[in-house]
């Protein structure tokens, strides 16, 4: 596949923006062999998960939540769910690692360049789109031709407003303001003090009363964004520029040191968002919306970058497939139905998420009318009276209520799809109802539409071990059987030789290519050992079935001929 990726910035990001990376992100950067190079530039650690509330950064700490790596009901799981691990990964870090990667696979970047235009046209038949693009350095504007155009242009993204996309909002609007800056805190922070996030509740503060506020860690421990939000829904930093004296007041004062040396670096403002695009797609034409062009939202759950590469690796093997006549057009439109319900119960969450922070800033009295009142209520929580017997109970319950925030292996891993890529005409039984809260929760199964779940195999006289997400990806359709599973297999390679649709078949036992020393895939795989998984090259189950039958080649091109919408290809 060839393409070509334009951008109205000059460069890649200059500000940390997205941060929080988990392991099904990471997953799709694994599948294109970019994991490796990602870790490096990665903050890792199991404290970087973690979330605390303090007076000041070297102040009096009121609370604290456990992440994933942290929290032991969570550090099994997360490791039992995939082969990747959480880690705090910049967007500015990251987007130069994908910008050579697609550079250096058909997909140039061009900067400075911004649509400003979009035809539609059809040539025998079939759709296309004239671009316009103008050239911010030289002035100049020209046109692409291209057969499918990708939205992925932001919350203000030009490709939506252009086919009118439909959205679902709430109202929302309030104003935040994020602050870049440098400063040395390695002498304050010891290993107690390690943690993603330091939320900082000073209801007497003498610098921008009424903010709430808190410091998030972009480079141990020398270089920081300060997230800032204002009374009554106002951006606390409203017209002040990176120069101004009152923002560098206002570090130190979080701080708690003024001995420290602050070099304010970039600021930005930013408004908090709830909607959500109604289809990801232009119906029956090749225009798409991917990441925070589909759905935007605030911070909270740090789903947003994460849940933008998901759509793109969703949607790019189908594009391919259709590209090349592997499958039919209307395999396209499984992209909105997969996709949209997840972007939705982001922006859902994330929403949620804010709003369950707020009530420990009001417990705190964040929201006095003034310093006075802000510093009495602060002092109840020390009072063995009624009132600070209330006062702590609000705090414990807040945080109750923002744990699983840190804990949302549930949200993220359970994006279980229902569309015509997914084949249930043969499971007798409707999805198991999940156990437990859906937002911390996990269902690791077969059942098809859900993720491939993860196991470690002993690849056979090697003694390497090899996860199961490794032997699936790679632009392919991976067929998964057992022991007296050969039938199967003989079918994949007729059907991958007649049709061109290519499938990697892989034995799973005692005498096949990988043995399942942990017992793992026998516990998750959902069949018998004469049956077969068949994977997307998504890495989402396509279908199974229990056992062996007459005429595998038949049974699994039926299955194929639906998933790929092939009967459009006659």
């Amino acid at each position: 596949m060839k393409g070509l990726v334009v951008a109205k910035s000059p460069a890649t990001a200059d500000t940390p923006r997205a941060h929080g990376f988990n392991p099904f992100a990471f997953e799709c950067l694994r599948d294109i062999g970019l994991e490796d190079a990602a870790l490096e530039k990665a903050t890792r650690g199991a404290g970087y998960q973690s979330l605390r509330w303090c007076r000041s950064m070297v102040g009096e700490e009121y609370g604290r939540v456990l992440g994933f790596g942290q929290h032991p009901l969570s550090m099994g799981l997360t490791a039992s769910i995939s082969p990747c691990e959480y880690v705090d990964l910049a967007q500015s870090q990251l987007e130069p690692v994908l910008v050579q990667y697609a550079s250096q696979h058909g997909f140039p970047v061009r900067f400075s360049t911004e649509l400003i235009g979009i035809d539609h046209v059809k040539t025998a038949g079939e759709s296309e789109y004239v671009c316009t693009l103008r050239d911010s350095i030289t002035h100049t504007t020209f046109t692409l031709r291209t057969r499918y155009l990708f939205g992925a242009d932001g919350a203000r993204s030009h490709v939506a407003r252009s086919f009118d996309f439909k959205f679902i909002n709430k109202p929302g609007g309030a104003k935040a303001c994020n602050i870049l800056f440098r400063a040395d805190l390695d002498h304050l922070l010891g290993e107690e003090c390690i943690a993603g996030l330091h939320w900082i509740l000073k209801p007497d503060r003498q610098t921008f009363p009424g903010l709430v506020a808190h410091l998030r860690i972009v480079r141990p421990s020398k270089e920081w964004v300060l997230v800032g939000f204002g009374p009554d829904g106002t951006n606390p930093f409203d017209g002040l520029t990176a120069e101004s004296p009152e923002i560098v007041d206002c570090i130190r004062e979080l701080i708690g040191d003024d001995s420290v040396a602050i070099e304010v670096l970039r600021i930005d403002p930013w408004t908090v968002r709830e909607s959500v695009a109604e289809r990801y797609d232009a119906e029956h034409t090749g225009v798409f919306l991917v990441g925070d062009a589909a759905h935007r939202h605030p911070p909270a759950f740090g789903l947003g970058l994460n849940t933008c590469m998901q759509d793109a690796y969703n949607l790019a093997w189908k594009v391919a497939y259709v590209s090349k006549g592997l499958a039919g057009p209307t395999m396209l439109s499984t992209y909105n139905t997969e996709r949209q319900p997840v972007g939705a119960v982001l922006v859902r969450e994330a929403n949620n998420g804010i709003r369950a922070h707020a009530k420990m800033w009001e417990a705190f009295g964040m929201f006095a009318g003034s310093r006075d009142e802000g510093a009495k209520q602060l002092a109840k929580l020390s009072e063995p009276t009624g009132a600070g017997n209330e006062c702590r109970a609000k705090i414990r319950d807040a945080l109750e209520a923002i744990e699983p925030e840190v804990r949302s292996l549930g949200v993220a891993y359970n994006q279980w799809y229902v569309s015509g890529a997914v084949f249930l005409e043969d499971e007798s039984s409707d999805r198991p109802r999940l156990e437990g809260n859906p937002i911390t929760a996990v269902q690791v199964s077969t059942y098809p539409g859900s993720r491939l779940p993860h196991a470690w195999l002993d690849l056979a006289k090697r003694r390497k071990m090899i996860s199961t997400h490794d032997l699936a990806g790679k632009g392919a359709f991976c067929l998964l059987i057992g022991v007296g599973g050969d039938a199967w297999r003989e079918a994949a390679g007729q059907i991958a030789r007649a049709t061109g649709i290519p499938i990697n078949t892989y034995g799973i036992g005692v005498g096949l290519e990988y043995i399942d020393v942990h017992r793992d895939w026998y516990a998750k795989r959902g069949v018998e050992e004469d049956g077969c998984v068949l994977v997307r090259p998504d890495r989402f189950v396509a279908w199974r079935f229990a056992s062996m039958v007459p005429d595998c080649t038949r049974k699994m091109m039926d299955v194929l001929d639906q998933i790929l919408s092939r009967n459009e290809l006659i």
